[in-house]
């Protein structure tokens, strides 16, 4: 009884952490945040 108990509540654990990371690995665009984007031009010196 208390294998099943902690199989359980592992499980749920897992199935928590994995919806985590698959929302947190969706919503991170990796691209982005490898691609440096350029500076604006500086108003003033025109």
């Amino acid at each position: 009884m208390q294998l099943w108990v902690t199989l359980g509540l592992a499980g749920v654990l897992a199935a928590i952490a994995g919806f985590l990371v698959y929302f947190i690995h969706s919503v991170l665009n990796y691209d982005d945040a490898r691609k440096i984007d350029s500076l604006p031009p500086d108003e003033k010196e025109n």
